[in-house]
C-alpha cells in the first residue's frame, strides 16, 4: 500500500475526519489531502506528529506490512531506509543514495546479528518527542532537555559518535567524493546516520553528526526546508556549545575575544571557530556588524584553520568492534566463548588469522 493511503486508512481507522486530523496535527485539510494523495514527500517531522495523533509508532505507520522489528540477518534483501535527510541539500547527493544504501546494508545486517549474539541490543527512545520546533528558542530548549536526559550538563561531548551509538543510533561510514557529506534516515524503528569516511575535519564531522541527529529526531513545524536546515545547524552548534559556557567566555573578555580564545574554545568543544562565531550570533552575544568583521578575518584565517585549536578527537563508529571484542573474550553457560573467530570473521569481514591478531591479547582481570 502506497504510504499516503495507508495514512488515509490509518486516519479513518481511528475515526478522524480529515478536518479532524487536520486540527489535531497542526496542519490544514488541503495539506492532509495532498499526504494522502501522495503529492506531499513524507519528511520525519510530518511521521513523528502523525504516529502522535493515530497514537502509533512511527514505524508501523510507514510499514505496511508488519511490525516485527526483528530482522532476520540472512535476508539482506529486506534492507531499506525511509525519510531519508541530506546534511547539505544537493541533487548530487541523490546518485549516492541507493548506492550508498546498498553498501550499509551488510554492515547493519551484521551489527543487528552480533548484538542479538550478546544480548546487548539498544532500542532508540526520543528525547524531546514532545516538543514542536517553531523558532531557535525551541531549539535551545531542546538542547536543554537532551543534555539533562542524557546527563551531558554543559560539559564538552568528547565522542559525539560513541554518545548516539550507546543510544541506539547505527552510524556508518562510506568513502564517497566529497561532494557527499552525509544523509540520515530510519530502517523500521532503527535511526541510521551515514557519514563520509573521506572527510578529515573531525570539527565539522562532529557537526555533521549532529546535524543529522536533529533530522532523526526534532519535531518542526515549519515547511521552509532551507529553514529547517539552518535550524539543524543551530542544534548542532548548541549541542556541542551550551550557551551558558559561550557566555562565560564572552562575559570573561572584557576588552573582546581574541583569537586564541576562540582557538581555545575549539580545542576543548570540538566545535570550528565558524561555528563558534554563528552561535554567537544566533544568541545576540554578537550583532550582525561584528559579525561581518569577524568573517572578513575568519576569511583569511580560514585556510590554515586546521593547523590551530585543532581538536584531537577521533570521532569514529566503535560499537561493532566493542561488542566484537566482548564476544570473543566472553564465555556462555557451556564455557565457551559467545562468539567463534570464524564467526567474528564472518561479521567483521575479516580473516580469522586478522580477527585472532586484532583481539587476542589478554584481559586485564579484577583480583
Amino acid at each position: 500500500m502506497e504510504l499516503g493511503k495507508r495514512i488515509k486508512q490509518l486516519r479513518q481507522d481511528a475515526g478522524l475526519s480529515q478536518q479532524e486530523f487536520a486540527d489535531y496535527t497542526g496542519f490544514s485539510v488541503s495539506y492532509i489531502q495532498k499526504f494522502e494523495e501522495g503529492k506531499r514527500e513524507m519528511k520525519t517531522n510530518h511521521l513523528i506528529r502523525f504516529s502522535k495523533v493515530l497514537k502509533l509508532k512511527p514505524f508501523d505507520i510507514i510499514n505496511t506490512e508488519s511490525t516485527n522489528l526483528e530482522y532476520n540477518p540472512t535476508d539482506k534483501s529486506a534492507f531499506s531506509m525511509t525519510n531519508i535527510e541530506y546534511r547539505e541539500k544537493q541533487d548530487s547527493h541523490k546518485i549516492f543514495e541507493n548506492e550508498i544504501i546498498e553498501t550499509i546494508s551488510s554492515d547493519f545486517f551484521n551489527i543487528i546479528e552480533l548484538e542479538n549474539i550478546m544480548d546487548d541490543k539498544i532500542k532508540f527512545k526520543n528525547p524531546v518527542e514532545d516538543i514542536v520546533i517553531t523558532n531557535g528558542d525551541d531549539i535551545e530548549d531542546a538542547v536543554k532537555v537532551i543534555r539533562k536526559k542524557w546527563k551531558l550538563g554543559k560539559n564538552p561531548i568528547y565522542d559525539v559518535i560513541h554518545l548516539l551509538e550507546n543510544k541506539g543510533i547505527k552510524i556508518f561510514e562510506v568513502e564517497k567524493p566529497n561532494s557527499f557529506v552525509a544523509f540520515s534516515g530510519w530502517a523500521g524503528e532503527v535511526p541510521i546516520i551515514v557519514l563520509n569516511a573521506e572527510n578529515p575535519d573531525i570539527a565539522r564531522r562532529r557537526f555533521t553528526t549532529l546535524h543529522e541527529l536533529a533530522h532523526l529526531i526534532l519535531d518542526f513545524d515549519i515547511e521552509d526546508h532551507s529553514k529547517i536546515e539552518r535550524f539543524c545547524n543551530h542544534f548542532a552548534g548548541a549541542m556541542l556549545l551550551f550557551e551558558d559556557v559561550l557566555f562565560d567566555h564572552f562575559n570573561n573578555q572584557r576588552n573582546g575575544i581574541t583569537l586564541e580564545e576562540l582557538k581555545s574554545i575549539k580545542s576543548v568543544y570540538g566545535i570550528s571557530i565558524w561555528a563558534i562565531i554563528m552561535r554567537a550570533l544566533t544568541l545576540g552575544i554578537i550583532n550582525w556588524d561584528t559579525y561581518h568583521s569577524w568573517k572578513e578575518n575568519y576569511d583569511q584565517w580560514r585556510e590554515n584553520e586546521t593547523s590551530f585549536g585543532e581538536y584531537r578527537g577521533v570521532e569514529k563508529p566503535k560499537r561493532f568492534y566493542s561488542l566484537l571484542a566482548k564476544g570473543l573474550n566472553m564465555d556462555n553457560k557451556e564455557g565457551k566463548s559467545l562468539l567463534s573467530h570464524t564467526r567474528a570473521a564472518e561479521l567483521s569481514n575479516m580473516t580469522v588469522k586478522d580477527i585472532k591478531s586484532r583481539f587476542g591479547g589478554k584481559n586485564f582481570m579484577r583480583n
